[in-house]
């Protein structure tokens, strides 16, 4: 079955009923018609005869196609990545954080302000050195100061509530070492974090700080 209808300009358009509806372009004019439901009899028999097929109108219908469905399609692409990023919080530990207690301190090497320092707390089971399952390590760097503050994951502060072994490492310009391996790869300096704020110092020894006596070295650094 096919519809029939004019165009403005004189032109006889014949399509088939597949294209109800959408937008053709008139081959004598270049005008964009919208196919009609039924023929226009009424117009057929009053125009010159100068029938072909029209081209269907791409960009017309493009516009349409944009209209209506880039605003569906932006809604659920908005779900989409809401999702993702939920799902992401969670895996990386923020869904589901342990009791957390808020750290800071200041680090100083041979007592004086240790820059770029890293700082670790590792969790520890209690009672044992092995490293607790299930908790991430908190991670906090020192300014110009010495000042530092742990951050459990990104954007989250604090460490996880419970003992922890306490990791200090500082490059210099070099990339070499500064501080002594026994406070970092060799470190059995231990803190239990508790809940609320606290606020724990530490004062490290560089490598080329002469070997503390023995006496020294087995002192137990001030909780």
């Amino acid at each position: 079955m096919s519809i029939r209808f004019s165009c403005n300009c004189g032109r006889k358009l014949k399509v088939s009923d597949e294209k109800i509806g959408m937008k053709v372009l008139c081959s004598s004019c270049g005008a964009t018609l919208k196919v009609p439901k039924k023929s226009q009899d009424e117009y057929w028999q009053d125009v010159p005869v100068k029938s072909d097929e029209p081209k269907v109108d791409y960009v017309a219908a493009l516009k349409d196609f944009l209209v209506q469905f880039v605003p569906g399609a932006t809604i659920l692409v908005l779900m989409v990545w809401g999702a993702y990023y939920l799902s992401s919080q969670i895996i990386s530990g923020r869904g589901n954080l342990p009791p957390l207690g808020s750290v800071s301190g200041k680090v100083t090497l041979d007592g004086k302000p240790l820059p770029n320092a890293e700082v670790r707390f590792i969790p520890l089971e209690e009672g044992k050195n092995a490293e607790r399952k299930g908790a991430s390590v908190a991670l906090g760097v020192t300014d110009e100061n010495g000042q530092y503050r742990l951050y459990y994951v990104k954007d989250t502060l604090g460490a996880a509530v419970g003992p922890s072994r306490v990791s200090i490492a500082a490059k210099d310009n070099a990339g070499r070492e500064r501080v002594r391996p026994e406070f970092n790869v060799q470190s059995t300096l231990q803190r239990e974090v508790k809940s609320g704020s606290q606020q724990l110092d530490f004062d490290v020894h560089g490598t080329e700080t002469p070997t503390p006596t023995t006496e020294a070295a087995t002192q137990t650094p001030p909780p």
